[in-house]
């Protein structure tokens, strides 16, 4: 026999686990290594929006406050010294990450506060910016770059614009009303015995609007302000613009960032088509819902509600009572048109999307007669005609004079089912307590 048929003969004869012992004593082949995709970079949307004051270049999307230091060298021609505005509630991490931005632009950058929220809106704090501004040595053609609120951001429009002969708002907005509203239509600043009645003719030259920065997640007044402008303006522009708007409504209380951003972008492009038309009964179309709100807001400042017999929601904010205006308009045009069924079905769509951005009906007591007087003393401080903007469809939004006897039988109705409200709110927190 041969030695390999010898050795074949004395190797041991394989048993049925040996190919399973065999696998699992073989190395493992090495898992292939993927490299994670990188994540897609941020998407800033731009958009110039024209009105008859100028025009003002936005920039939304996660990222736009990193474009600040070229918004600004754009606005300033070339880079000299900026004035930096930070509102009061702004985080100072983000102050500084946007004055190092200006400063790696060529800046000489100077720093200034002003009040957050409705407070900032005064003549007061407008002669405390000149005072800056002029320490500074801010010249016509220097920027104010300001961050901060609808407030913050329409006092330094204020100032800007009448500054010298006008120098460059940057603006970065830290709410959603910010960039909705105030792109197109500053707020008003308060005199000391007449608030809302100091406008200047300017807007921002740059308005950035990164919604990481204020979609904080809280239903802040900021917040549904935004989303109540967005319904007043799209009813203002037209069916089709309000259409959009109902269909992104769902992306836009989830602050899902694509639909957010688009909503932004075609709402304040059909606000500024509403206020920079050659027509003048389209342009009234931007006062739609804003008298009555504030008519309450007067109205719910001066009663004295009773918590004991009711629950009464006394501070619901400018919001909230923006979104009531705009519900009694559409009820006021509905009853001075009637019959008509279109118009009927207006109000209750209007309803619908108010309710699915968040804007509840609110809970309180008001006497009917107290809202006419302070829905007229509104009115008559800004016009010897005393007339409301109403709308007659999507789109046609008018002044339209309205009977003292129709005006103060809809706002009794009004009065009637708040109340109504307010007392079954009471027994439902009563039910709870117990």
């Amino acid at each position: 026999m041969s030695d390999e048929n010898t050795e074949a003969a004395q190797q041991p004869a394989p048993t049925p686990d040996a190919p399973a012992e065999a696998a699992a004593a073989a190395p493992a082949p090495e898992a292939a290594v993927s490299e994670p995709e990188p994540a897609p970079a941020p998407v800033v949307r731009r958009q110039s929006v024209v009105m008859r004051t100028g025009s003002c270049d936005m920039r939304v999307g996660t990222g736009a406050l990193d474009q600040l230091g070229n918004a600004a060298r754009i606005a300033a021609g070339k880079p000299s010294r900026a004035l930096l505005v930070s509102a009061a509630d702004v985080a100072p991490e983000l102050t500084e990450r946007a004055r190092r931005l200006l400063v790696d632009t060529g800046f000489a950058v100077s720093l200034a506060s002003v009040p957050a929220g409705r407070a900032a809106r005064s003549i007061e704090h407008v002669t405390e910016l000149y005072a800056t501004l002029a320490a500074e040595h801010v010249t016509a053609d220097d920027p104010i770059v300001v961050i901060g609120d609808a407030d913050a951001i329409s006092l330094a429009i204020f100032a800007g614009a009448t500054w010298h002969t006008g120098c460059p708002v940057v603006a970065v907005a830290t709410t959603l009303d910010a960039v909705t509203d105030v792109t197109v239509t500053p707020r008003a600043i308060d005199a000391p015995t007449a608030p809302d009645m100091l406008v200047a003719r300017g807007n921002a030259r740059f308005m950035l609007a990164d919604p990481s920065v204020f979609a904080s997640g809280e239903l802040s007044n900021g917040e549904l302000m935004g989303r109540a402008v967005m319904v007043a303006g799209a009813v203002a522009a037209g069916e089709n613009c309000f259409s959009e708007l109902a269909v992104r409504a769902g992306g836009v209380v989830d602050a899902a960032e694509d639909t957010l951003v688009a909503a932004i972008l075609d709402i304040t492009k059909a606000r500024a088509r509403v206020v920079s038309s050659s027509a003048l009964a389209m342009r009234q179309g931007i006062l739609y819902g804003q008298a009555i709100g504030r008519a309450l807001e007067r109205a719910l400042a001066q009663q004295q509600a009773d918590p004991s017999r009711y629950l009464v929601d006394e501070r619901p904010g400018s919001a909230r009572l923006l979104a009531e205006g705009l519900r009694i308009a559409a009820r006021l045009a509905a009853a001075k048109q009637a019959p008509d069924d279109k118009l009927v079905d207006f109000v209750f769509t209007q309803d619908g999307l108010l309710e699915k951005f968040g804007l509840a009906e609110v809970a309180c007591v008001v006497d009917p007669q107290t809202l006419l007087d302070c829905l007229k003393a509104e009115e008559l401080a800004r016009s010897n005609r005393f007339m409301l903007a109403l709308p007659l469809g999507f789109g046609r939004v008018r002044l339209t004079s309205v009977p003292d006897e129709l005006l103060l039988e809809h706002l009794s109705g009004w009065c009637k089912s708040r109340r109504k409200l307010a007392r079954r709110r009471a027994r439902e927190a009563q039910t709870e307590t117990n």
